[in-house]
């Protein structure tokens, strides 16, 4: 019996240490916004995603970093696409949308064979949207259970992650206030691992009454240095693979970093400004001003599984394993009827 149970605990903890990665639409989509998505300058390099409305201010990029003779939705918005009497310049791919478009002009740029401005059915679009969502909030809140093991170094105007483990998956576990810094210069030291994942938490005490608030502005002259260029090389990791995920917060002003490497995934911050990006964006409404360049988000081959869920399994896994071994017990002491 002992042996049963102990050979269930080494096959149950083998199987669930870690599980394999499926594609996040963070690897498709350059930004993913839940709702309104309202664009003052600049472009986006890669496909977007609004699932409410997009206004634009001003004239929009999109599709930049794109193959311009492949054939795909460049920009899908289940809402209304509201203009100022400006124009999307479409560099790549075709545009979708649910509501209404108004005050906009189309510049189609691309493969003319391959692209199109159509009205799509919004319940099939909002359908999509909401998987998308239910995808990425899950995505994020087993990222935020992951066990920390990498280290944080914070000095006055430098903050180091350092990771020096064998796993393919660095993870960090920090607060916004001790690693984002007034004058900081952000360094990354991943090791051998393929993806790096910063859990970020925005909680801090609000006042004298201790109250927890959710926002975060980031102060000035925050800069990403060494470990941060956004192509991988011999000591780079590569904007692709490297993701943030502020899990709780719900106001970010990110304006205060000069570029942001690496993806942003936020689905339930108000995102009201943002530097230069290199990488997704996914977040619950987002005002753009400057670029969003096309580093999708590559998940790491095997995520671990939070501590509580493995206990869970190999708790099943045991329970199982004892209910066979009392079946087959049972079994053994019946005797047989033999035929007359």
């Amino acid at each position: 019996m002992k042996q049963i149970i102990a050979r269930a605990v080494l096959v149950a903890a083998a199987g669930v240490i870690s599980t394999g990665a499926a594609a996040l639409p963070l690897s498709e989509y350059n930004l993913i916004v839940a709702g309104d998505f309202t664009h003052q300058s600049s472009s986006v390099g890669g496909k977007v995603f609004v699932g409410g409305n997009l206004i634009a201010k001003s004239s929009l990029d999109l599709g930049v970093d794109l193959d311009r003779r492949a054939s795909f939705d460049s920009l899908v918005t289940v809402g209304d696409i509201k203009g100022n009497n400006g124009w999307f310049n479409v560099q790549a791919g075709s545009v979708v949308y649910g509501g209404k478009v108004e005050k906009v002009g189309f510049n189609l740029n691309g493969d003319r064979s391959v692209q199109t401005v159509s009205k799509g059915n919004q319940a099939d679009l909002q359908t999509q949207r909401d998987a998308m969502i239910s995808e990425l909030t899950t995505a994020s809140a087993n990222y935020s259970q992951m066990t920390a093991n990498g280290a944080v170094v914070a000095g006055q105007n430098k903050v180091s992650l350092n990771y020096s483990g064998t796993s393919s998956t660095a993870v960090f576990n920090v607060n916004a206030t001790d690693v984002f810094k007034q004058n900081a210069r952000l360094e990354l030291n991943a090791g051998s691992a393929e993806t790096v994942i910063i859990n970020v938490s925005t909680a801090h005490l609000a006042g004298s009454a201790g109250k927890i608030a959710y926002d975060f502005t980031a102060p000035g002259g925050i800069n990403f240095t060494n470990g941060f260029a956004a192509n991988a090389n011999a000591t780079n990791l590569g904007a692709s693979n490297i993701l943030w995920n502020f899990y709780d917060a719900t106001e970010l002003k990110l304006q205060g970093l000069d570029t942001f490497r690496g993806s942003l995934l936020a689905m339930g911050a108000n995102v009201t400004s943002i530097g230069t990006a290199d990488g997704s964006i996914a977040v619950k409404s987002l005002i753009q001003n400057r670029q969003i360049h096309n580093y999708t988000f590559v998940p790491p081959s095997e995520v671990p599984l939070p501590a509580p869920i493995q206990f869970m399994l190999i708790g099943l896994s045991c329970l199982l394993a004892m209910h066979r071994w009392r079946k087959s017990k049972a079994q053994a002491a019946t005797p047989s009827l033999a035929l007359a």
